[in-house]
C-alpha cells in the first residue's frame, strides 16, 4: 500500500508521491493519471518525502516537464500537510502499471 497525495492547486489536479523507480515513466504516470481508469491529475510530482526534495514532475501526458511556480507550492503543501487528500493506492494496482515489475516486486 502507498499513499499519494492529491491536491489542486491554480486549478491544475496534482498528485504527489513518494518517489518510486518503477513508476516513473511515461506510461505509468499516463496510466495513474488517467481520469477513468487511474486516479487523475493534471501533473504528477514525484517526492523524496523524507528531505522534501521533488525528484519528478510529469503532465498528464506522461513528458517529463520543466516545474513551475505552481508544482513548488504543491510539493511545499504535501510536505506541511496542508489541504492534501490521501489516496490509499494497492501494491497489487501499483504493480499493474509499473513499466519494471521486478522492480516493483522487490518494493512491495
Amino acid at each position: 500500500m502507498q499513499i499519494v497525495y492529491g491536491l489542486n492547486i491554480n486549478e491544475v489536479n496534482y498528485l504527489v508521491m513518494d518517489v518510486n523507480e518503477a513508476l516513473m515513466n511515461g506510461e505509468s504516470v499516463r496510466m495513474m493519471s488517467a481520469y477513468k481508469q487511474g486516479i487523475g491529475a493534471d501533473r504528477v510530482l514525484f517526492m523524496d518525502m523524507v528531505h522534501g526534495t521533488v525528484i519528478a514532475i510529469y503532465n498528464a501526458d506522461g513528458h517529463n516537464v520543466t516545474p513551475d511556480m505552481s508544482d513548488f507550492q504543491a510539493a511545499k503543501a504535501v510536505a506541511s500537510g496542508t489541504q492534501c487528500l490521501e489516496y490509499h493506492v494497492t501494491d497489487y494496482y501499483l504493480s499493474t502499471i509499473a513499466a519494471d515489475k521486478e522492480i516493483m516486486k522487490a518494493a512491495c
